[in-house]
């Protein structure tokens, strides 16, 4: 009994410190990888590994963020606010999902372009500029958003949850960077301008890594502020995997869906059984 209450309490811990600095080396690597591949990897058996990559990143964050993070929110606001008769969890991640899409959607009135290519969200965000050089910035802010939000969320993870988040972030920074660095390629932003900007995108999920695992260390795992923030980082995943990966990955078509749909599966699949020691 009380060896299975420890492991049950070890895999609620969170990471060290050195293994959080370590995994944010890894995802600016990656990072820094995914914006120069635009000029590396565009076509051929490259493409698809990005292909795949995304796809188990898509599976991986819905699976976070309907079954880890909602429930461990929904938890926290109950242990936090026990007079409080609101699924407010389910409504802050609601709230988190529309403000995300008015801001990747909505201001930048980039679901009007009818430019068609390989990378749809490029593609939009480039006709939306409509020649004025902003459109490669509005992907910029989007993306180094949504990367900040899974860094801290990978920051305030529990030990057991974290290496399959790690994987998934890495994979989808991978291939957000693809997008990214696609978009300045094609507005042939110069040099001097794209290599602090695409930094901007590279340093953002390390940067929310440190910012979580300090959030841990000052107000302490299970805090009303950590249930806060789980409810709206799983709004935010929950668009990512939808919005984003599946949109980009399924709807453009393509002759390998099937293997990109069992990738997406096995992401799913694994966190789903993460859950089970979390």
């Amino acid at each position: 009994m009380l060896a299975s209450l420890a492991a049950e309490q070890a895999t609620k811990e969170g990471v060290d410190t050195w293994v959080l600095l370590v995994y944010a080396a890894l995802i600016a690597i990656m990072g820094g990888f995914g914006v120069a591949a635009p000029w590396i990897l565009n076509k051929g058996p490259g493409r698809r590994i990005v292909n795949y990559g995304n796809s188990f990143a898509g599976g991986v964050l819905l699976a976070a963020g309907l079954i880890h993070l909602l429930g461990d929110a929904n938890e926290g606001f109950t242990t936090a606010y026990p007079d409080l008769d609101y699924p407010a969890a389910y409504a802050m991640a609601t709230l988190a999902f529309l403000v995300v899409l008015g801001l990747e959607r909505v201001i930048p009135t980039a679901s009007k372009s009818p430019v068609p290519d390989d990378d749809p969200e490029s593609a939009a965000l480039l006709a939306a500029g409509g020649g004025s050089g902003l459109a490669p910035y509005l992907l910029l802010l989007t993306l180094s958003i949504h990367s900040l939000i899974a860094g801290v969320t990978l920051g305030i993870s529990s030990a057991a949850g974290a290496g399959v988040l790690l994987v998934a972030i890495l994979a989808h920074k991978g291939a957000a960077g693809f997008a990214l660095g696609s978009t300045f390629r094609e507005a042939r932003v110069p040099l001097k301008t794209r290599f602090p900007a695409l930094m901007v995108f590279v340093g953002s999920t390390p940067l929310g890594v440190i910012l979580g695992g300090l959030a841990v260390t000052m107000l302490g795992a299970g805090s009303a502020a950590e249930a806060w923030f789980k409810s709206i980082a799983a709004g935010t995943f929950v668009y990512i995997a939808t919005l984003d990966i599946v949109r980009e990955e399924f709807f453009p078509g393509g002759t390998n869906r099937l293997r990109r749909l069992l990738a997406a599966f096995l992401g799913a699949g694994i966190m789903a059984l993460v859950a089970i020691w979390m």
